[in-house]
């Protein structure tokens, strides 16, 4: 196996960094829905990958497993067990100001590593194509490390 990396290709090392971590539990969607509100969210139903405005979700849980969200202050991650919505939020900023809306336990200091998402090409169709405005988009990962290692995405304008 070459390990050689050519100078033009990206480098996708992790970036340590703290974060609040909290656990708002089983949802049912119309909560779930409430607690996105003003994201961008991300998925990938049975209609093909979608990434629009919260406002813009499915008024029914989507036929989905995951759904991924962020706004400027907050990531959120959604697992969906039939009806229910598993939900979590991650905050990797420094400001303080309570537990966030409709969290259900203590935040929790965890340590992420923050690597850089890369969309798909356009010829990918596994999912169904994405929307044109993904690719003026920096997507990034925050992985949490530890015993639960789950991943959290935001995208950021290039």
């Amino acid at each position: 196996m070459n390990t050689d990396r050519s100078p033009d290709s990206p480098r996708h090392e992790a970036r340590p960094q703290r974060a609040t971590l909290e656990r708002h539990g089983r949802l049912d969607w119309a909560r779930a829905r409430a607690l996105l509100d003003g994201t961008v969210c991300a998925w990938a139903d049975l209609g093909g990958f979608h990434l629009a405005p919260a406002a813009q979700l499915p008024e029914e849980t989507p036929d989905s497993t995951h759904l991924w969200a962020w706004d400027a202050d907050r990531c959120l991650r959604v697992r969906f067990d039939g009806p229910w919505a598993l939900t979590a939020s991650l905050r990797t900023d420094d400001r303080t100001g309570g537990a966030p809306d409709g969290a259900t336990g203590r935040p929790e200091d965890v340590g992420v590593l923050v690597r850089p998402g890369t969309a798909w090409s356009p010829d990918e169709k596994h999912a169904g194509p994405l929307a044109a405005g993904a690719y003026a988009l920096r997507f990034e990962l925050l992985e949490l490390t530890g015993p639960s290692p789950v991943t959290f995405v935001r995208a950021l304008p290039t």
